[in-house]
C-alpha cells in the first residue's frame, strides 16, 4: 500500500469507525526526574473529556533516582499505562524502544518534565481532523508554568532568542519545516511513523536534533507540521545562564553528528562558517591576542557567563538579550568546534568564534544598560571588551 493509501485508510478509520484501541499513544522517555515525573503523571490523570482514550507508554532510560520504584505497579483509571525500563541508551532509543509498543493510531511525543494542559489531546486530535490528513504533524504550543520563577535567560531562550523553541515566530496554523519537530509536544499518525521501521537514529548520545534528524527523513514521505497553539503544555525545567550554556555546548556536538547522520543538512548547521574559520587558523598569524584568548579560553568563557548570569534575575527587559543571544551561538559553535576538529584545531576555531561574537556584544550590553539606568560589573565586562581594541 502507497503511504497515500495508508493514510486515507487511516482517516476513515479515524472518523467513521469505532476504534477499540486507544487513540492515542502518549510516548513518553525519562531518566532521572522523578518529581517531574510524578508532577506530569498527576496532569495526564486529568485529561478531558474522560472517554477519550489513550495510553501512555513510559521508557525509563536507566534512571537511578527512585524512578523505578514511582512507576512500578502504578495504576491508572484514566488511561492505559504500560512501562519499561532500559540501561541508560539516551532518548532517541527510549523512544523506539516504546514506539515498537505503541497500539494507539496518532503517536503523542512528550517529556517527563512536561505538565499537559487539560485539553491537550482533545485539541490535537482537532487539529488532525481539521487537515485530514495522516501526512500532517500537529505541533502543540509548550510554555513555562504560570507562577514559575522565570529567569532572563529562560525567557530569552524561549523568546527573542529561540534557542531552545521558536514559539515566538510561530503563527497559529501555519506550517512549518522539520526542524519544528518538538518532542515534548508534538503528535503524528502511527502510520507515517511506520514509513521510516529504523525510528529515531540512536547515534545520538544526548537530547538535540535527533527528533529533527527522524523528521527530515518523515519530511521525505510527505510530514508537514501545523502548528497549533491551543494545544498547550508546561515545561518545568529551569536554566540559568551556565546551565543553558551548557546545553547549548552539547547541542553543539549533537550538530557534528546530525552532519555526519544527513550532509545535505549542512547549510542548516554553522558548519561553513566554522570550516573557513579553521582554514584561516591554519593560514594567518594569529595575534597575540588571539592566543592568549586560546591558552585561557575556559576563563574567558567563565567571565562572559559569569557577567551575563549577574542580570539572570533582574527585570530589566532587552538589556542582557544584548549578550545572551551572542554567548549562546558562541557556546553552540564551541561544541560545534570540538566535535568536528578534535581539541587542537577546535580550540583555535572556538577562540576566534569568543573574539568575533563576545566583546562587541559586550559593548552592546554596556550600552543598552547606560540606557535603562542598569549598572554592569566593570572588571568583566572591561576585561571583555579590552579584547575589541587590543585584537
Amino acid at each position: 500500500m502507497q503511504s497515500g493509501e495508508r493514510c486515507s485508510a487511516l482517516l476513515r478509520r479515524l472518523t467513521g469507525e469505532r476504534v477499540a484501541r486507544p487513540l492515542f499513544s502518549v510516548v513518553m522517555p525519562t531518566c532521572n526526574r522523578r518529581e517531574a515525573l510524578a508532577l506530569a503523571l498527576g496532569s495526564w490523570e486529568r485529561q478531558l473529556p474522560a472517554d477519550l482514550p489513550f495510553e501512555l507508554v513510559v521508557v525509563d532510560d536507566g534512571s537511578s533516582d527512585g524512578t523505578a520504584e514511582l512507576l512500578e505497579g502504578r495504576r491508572s483509571d484514566r488511561f492505559r499505562l504500560r512501562v519499561v525500563r532500559q540501561d541508560n541508551a539516551g532518548p532517541a532509543a527510549a523512544r523506539n524502544r516504546a514506539l515498537g509498543m505503541v497500539e494507539g493510531d496518532l503517536v503523542l511525543f512528550t517529556g517527563d518534565d512536561i505538565e499537559p494542559g487539560p485539553r491537550l489531546l482533545v485539541e490535537h486530535r482537532a487539529g488532525h481532523d481539521r487537515y485530514g490528513d495522516a501526512c500532517v504533524a500537529i505541533l502543540g504550543l509548550t510554555h513555562w508554568p504560570e507562577g514559575a520563577d522565570i529567569t532572563a535567560t529562560m525567557r530569552h531562550v524561549d523568546g527573542v532568542g529561540a534557542q531552545q523553541f521558536s514559539y515566538q515566530y510561530l503563527r497559529d496554523g501555519t506550517e512549518y519545516d522539520f526542524r519544528h519537530f518538538y518532542t515534548s509536544n508534538v503528535s503524528v499518525c502511527r502510520s507515517l511513523l511506520e514509513l521510516e521501521p529504523s525510528g529515531f537514529c540512536t547515534e545520538f548520545p544526548a537530547a538535540a536534533f535527533e527528533d529533527a534528524e527522524f523528521a527530515y527523513r518523515l519530511s521525505m514521505h510527505g510530514l508537514e507540521i501545523r502548528y497549533r497553539a491551543a494545544a498547550r503544555a508546561a515545561h518545568h525545567h529551569r536554566y540559568d545562564v551556565g546551565s543553558f550554556f551548557a546545553r547549548q555546548q552539547r547541542c553543539g556536538k549533537m550538530a557534528a553528528v546530525l552532519y555526519r547522520v544527513q550532509p545535505a543538512l549542512k547549510k542548516w548547521l554553522d558548519i561553513r562558517r566554522l570550516e573557513w574559520r579553521r582554514l584561516e587558523r591554519l593560514t594567518a598569524d594569529r595575534s597575540d591576542v588571539e592566543l592568549a584568548v586560546e591558552r585561557d579560553l575556559e576563563r574567558w568563557e567563565l567571565q562572559a557567563v559569569a557577567l551575563a548570569a549577574v542580570y539572570d534575575r533582574t527585570p530589566a527587559a532587552g538589556v542582557v538579550d544584548a549578550l545572551l543571544l551572542p554567548l549562546f551561538e558562541y557556546a553552540y559553535l564551541s561544541g560545534l568546534a570540538s566535535a568536528m576538529f578534535g581539541p587542537r584545531s577546535g580550540r583555535a576555531v572556538r577562540a576566534a568564534e569568543y573574539l568575533r561574537l563576545l566583546p562587541p556584544a559586550v559593548r552592546e550590553l554596556e550600552r543598552r544598560a547606560a540606557s535603562a539606568g542598569v549598572p554592569v560589573p566593570r572588571c568583566d565586562a572591561e576585561a571583555i571588551g579590552r579584547l575589541a581594541k587590543a585584537g
